[in-house]
């Protein structure tokens, strides 16, 4: 429970930082559209992807894809434009080792982040008797 909680508690953290950079963004690039809505992308210890969404509105569905280096979209999810917030937890057990790329979009407007799936050489030990 307490782990629940400090993970919601981290999530909060970063939505909050990512809705900082893009009012600082705006302020800086007075020729830049304003942002419609804003994602929090992180991992988790257990090997998982957090994706969290905050909507300024409800005109569009929002979708979110997940492709690998080779452009194929190994995750497909379309979200109901009336969710104006919500989570998901991509669970990436079963993906194989490379870099992805995962894509929340909602109306014309895109957030991408890109990360890397690696896996850990586990060492061989030998030991004589």
């Amino acid at each position: 429970m307490k782990t629940t909680i400090k993970n919601f508690a981290l999530a909060l953290a970063l939505v909050a930082t990512t809705f900082a950079a893009n009012a600082e963004d705006k302020e800086t690039k007075k020729t830049k559209k304003a942002s419609t809505f804003g994602t929090g992308i992180y991992p988790t210890k257990t090997g998982k992807i957090n994706v969290l969404v905050d909507k300024a509105n409800n005109d569009e569905n929002t979708v979110i894809l997940l492709k690998n280096e080779a452009g194929i979209i190994v995750y497909r999810e379309t979200v109901n434009r009336d969710n104006q917030k919500f989570g998901r937890t991509l669970n990436m057990d079963q993906m194989d080792a490379g870099k992805y790329e995962l894509d929340v979009i909602s109306g014309r407007e895109i957030q991408t982040k890109s990360f890397e799936l690696s896996e850990q050489k586990t060492e061989r030990t030998l030991s004589v008797k």
